[in-house]
């Protein structure tokens, strides 16, 4: 297995992700590493590590019938917030429903508890990637997040944007999504709002399968679901080998997936640069990143078990 880069980041990629706010670099991983990620993400969705929330469950849960997982804080149940039942985004192109739908599943901190995919987070080419487009000499794990979509999943991924939910700040702050298939638009492909990131703004924490929100600090988030051609939108086709990286200020959502046998599955790495500072956010859900040692405004490298800096 290769773990250096097939090629290196090119100047005109990194202009890119600095105007736009993503850019997918094509052929850049080797082909052998995303099949064991593939085989790991699946053997992790039997197997569940870090924290588990199945949204398809959270959907179609209606206020305290089942909790699925917690939000902000213990008295934040996300089965019991505005009673979502009725509030899901579910996507029109998927029309199976009842027993074959697909559960949308998410794990994150698992670099935390699987082997391999700490050393993908910490001693792969990914930190490198991250290093090259953010032009940033020290990279730092924040954490990362798998998404799960087989066949038949409907709910959609609302409009978001990542920032909000995680307790880091700065210009050197970026995800880097590992797609293990290729993506068709029958699969529901990530959408970006090209730019986005420019703005500078922190956009209100919503359920990730709802616009519903209870966060009372953020922008509110624009209304782009209908209506995309009022907004500049960025989809790619990915396929594995390749990665999508995106600043943690791009707004982007994704749709269900109507395809009848291919499970989207991907992982997002999220990391900080070198002007990366802690930021606690009272709305941002309840991952480990929460540190005891910093306040806001503090380098990372200042709780080195939770943050730690990444090789490269």
């Amino acid at each position: 297995m290769n773990w250096e880069p097939k090629r290196p980041v090119a100047e005109e990629e990194i202009a890119a992700y600095e105007r736009d706010g993503v850019v997918l670099l094509s052929g850049i991983l080797d082909l052998e590493l995303v099949e064991r990620l593939a085989a790991e993400i699946d053997a992790m969705n039997d197997n569940p590590v870090g924290q588990t929330i199945d949204f398809t469950g959270l959907g179609m849960a209606m206020a305290g019938i089942k909790k699925t997982g917690n939000w902000s804080s213990s008295d934040r149940n996300w089965s019991e917030v505005q009673e979502l039942g009725d509030r899901v985004l579910l996507d029109s192109k998927v029309a199976v429903r009842g027993e074959n739908r697909g559960h949308y599943m998410s794990a994150t901190d698992t670099w935390k508890h699987n082997a391999f995919i700490s050393e993908l987070t910490l001693n792969s080419p990914v930190p490198k990637i991250a290093a090259a487009l953010m032009r940033s000499s020290k990279i730092y794990i924040y954490g990362d997040q798998i998404l799960v979509k087989p066949p038949f999943t409907m709910e959609r991924t609302a409009w978001h944007q990542d920032l909000g939910y995680d307790h880091i700040q700065g210009r050197q702050v970026c995800g880097v999504r590992i797609p293990t298939t290729v993506e068709t638009p029958e699969m529901g492909q990530v959408e970006y709002w090209r730019g986005s990131h420019a703005s500078g703004k922190v956009y209100k924490v919503n359920y990730f399968i709802s616009d519903s929100t209870d966060d009372d600090i953020g922008e509110p988030v624009p209304k782009i679901l209908g209506h995309e051609s009022d907004y500049e939108i960025i989809v790619y086709a990915p396929k594995p080998g390749d990665v999508i990286v995106h600043h943690l200020g791009t707004l982007h959502g994704a749709g269900g997936n109507a395809s009848p046998t291919a499970t989207r599955r991907a992982i997002t790495i999220r990391y900080g640069g070198d002007d990366a500072t802690y930021k606690f956010r009272r709305f941002a859900p309840p991952q480990d990143t929460v540190s005891p040692l910093l306040h806001d405004g503090d380098r990372l490298d200042g709780d080195p078990e939770r943050f730690p800096r990444a090789e490269i």
